[in-house]
């Protein structure tokens, strides 16, 4: 492997650091609430196997999947590169976007709860059905 595959692979593997970290801050941003608790473990895990899956398919797409000590190293590179200067001004915009969501699906569910109860009371008054106290 010549030189200038193996610089190509060292950049990559930083950009990748700095992306996974990011996805990372947003899968954060979503489950904050459920910082301790049990049902995190199983999503955390599987986007760390996707990260995994991810990072050998461009090691193997770029290198054919020879690993040097140099390109984990760049991928911790990378991830310091993002806390240290990224994360700041990015994590802020996606808490905002959680915010956003999870209003609108609060409000969607809402939404569905007042027609569910639209439907209930007419299904009341179509079977005569009386409501107990």
């Amino acid at each position: 492997m010549d030189i200038s595959q193996q610089f190509q692979v060292f950049l990559g593997s930083i950009v990748l650091g700095m992306l996974f970290l990011c996805l990372w801050s947003l899968f954060n941003a979503f489950f904050y609430k459920l910082k301790k608790s049990i049902i995190r473990l199983p999503f955390e895990t599987l986007l760390f196997i996707l990260l995994a899956y991810l990072y050998h398919l461009f090691l193997v797409a770029i290198c054919d999947g020879i690993l040097n000590i140099f390109y984990p190293l760049a991928l911790l590179i990378g991830c310091f590169i993002y806390q240290k200067f990224y994360s700041p001004r990015i994590t802020p915009y996606f808490n905002k976007l959680v915010k956003v969501i999870s209003k609108f699906i609060k409000s969607l569910y809402n939404k569905a709860k007042r027609f569910y109860n639209k439907t209930k009371s007419k299904r009341r008054k179509k079977h005569g059905i009386k409501k107990n106290a």
